[in-house]
């Protein structure tokens, strides 16, 4: 039967003119099933712009031979020089072993050593200022059990009360959402105001929220953090309130258990569009008051169809961006490398100096209560005109 079954498959590639060799494929095909692949995927606009700058910068530097010619070296010398072109090249290849081109085996991007450096945003680099100046207002608002509306005076109770020391332990002290969900009231000492950092984790594989216990993102993420006095009062407070014990979530369910980190992503962005409403319809509320113009006169209340389909702007941020808070607020004020390593949990060095510079837990005291000043509302300004001098202004005469 094998031997009838080798006869049929002989005579089948006679027939198609097919030999055993397999064929060739050159780079220049590769990249064409690559265009294909995105086609097909309806990538257009500024991603494809960037894949063929990418595309144009690998082909000035390799030549158009066989795919399973080139070499790791080769692949990895290109690499060095355009760091970006790590991303396309293994995209190539992985079409290529898709479409049986090459073996998974010979795929010379399998050992490429990508260098990973920090991704900045558009957004980050574009709103971070804004976030800060944004944020006190919010952790106020957080900070109330209970919200008046500013347009008809009703009262009800702040639903998103209770996220108030998860939001400003993440913006006051940068901790990852997974560091704060891992918190136990054990961790905190408020004797000597000081908070231990990712003895656990929250991190969520396959829709269900496991707790790690084997430390956090990297080898730096289990530290010993000081608090801020706010926080400190906050935490206090709300350990009496909930009864907590040595074991007990800080941060918990009504059932006890913990949070699910998917469940604080969606929560994040419904707490920033009540804010965002409530700021705007108050800003309206207080210039109608005193003549004075809005604060933000360009911004109106939103619906949560048309906040989920905005982008990232002054208002709305991910949850992970109120580390980016912390950290730039040290940045801002030039705080110590070493200290924004320590207290942030960073693994990299930015220079040979850091390896050799140790900071002290006043150091990182300072830090922290450096970043909650800058969080906390100050009081607004009155420097700015009413309509009515406006009005005067403009009819005084001009002598030039």
């Amino acid at each position: 039967m094998a031997v009838a079954a080798m006869e049929k498959n002989m005579r089948r590639k006679l027939a198609t003119g097919k030999t055993g060799t397999p064929r060739t494929h050159k780079l220049s095909e590769a990249i064409e099933l690559f265009w294909k692949d995105k086609t097909k995927r309806n990538v257009r606009g500024n991603t494809r712009y960037t894949y063929e700058k990418q595309l144009a910068a690998v082909g000035k530097r390799l030549p158009d031979k066989s795919i399973s010619a080139y070499s790791t070296a080769e692949l990895q010398a290109v690499v060095d020089a355009i760091p970006e072109a790590a991303k396309v090249l293994k995209s190539i290849y992985y079409q290529a072993v898709r479409e049986g081109w090459i073996r998974a085996a010979d795929d010379p991007t399998r050992y490429l050593r990508i260098p990973a450096e920090p991704k900045v945003r558009k957004a980050q680099a574009k709103h971070t200022e804004d976030w800060i100046s944004n944020a006190p207002g919010l952790l106020l608002w957080l900070a109330e059990p209970d919200i008046t509306d500013p347009m008809t005076g009703e009262t009800k109770p702040n639903r998103f009360h209770r996220f108030y020391a998860l939001c400003l332990m993440e913006m006051g002290m940068g901790l990852r959402r997974e560091e704060v969900l891992g918190l136990q009231w054990k961790d905190v000492d408020f004797d000597h105001r000081r908070v231990s950092v990712a003895e656990r984790v929250i991190i969520e594989e396959k829709g269900r929220a496991i707790v790690k216990t084997s430390g956090g993102k990297t080898e730096s993420a289990a530290r010993l953090l000081p608090l801020s006095g706010r926080i400190a009062d906050v935490l206090h407070a709300k350990r009496d309130a909930e009864r907590g014990q040595p074991d007990d979530w800080v941060f918990r369910t009504g059932k006890g258990t913990h949070f699910k980190p998917a469940y604080l992503t969606s929560i994040w962005q419904e707490l920033l569009l009540a804010y965002h409403n409530w700021a705007i319809r108050d800003d309206i509320t207080r210039s109608k008051r005193t003549g004075k113009p809005r604060q933000w006169p360009d911004e109106k209340e939103m619906t949560k169809k048309q906040w989920s389909g905005a982008w990232y702007g002054p208002w709305k941020w991910r949850q992970h961006d109120n580390r980016h808070v912390a950290e730039s607020i040290m940045e801002m004020y030039s705080v110590d490398w070493a200290v924004r390593k320590d207290i942030l949990g960073h693994k990299k060095e930015a220079d040979v100096t850091a390896r050799y510079t140790h900071t002290t837990e006043q150091k990182r005291r300072e830090a922290i209560e450096l970043i909650d000043s800058e969080l906390t509302p100050k009081e607004p300004e009155e420097n700015y005109l009413t309509a009515e001098e406006l009005q005067t202004i403009k009819e005084e005469p001009d002598y030039d």
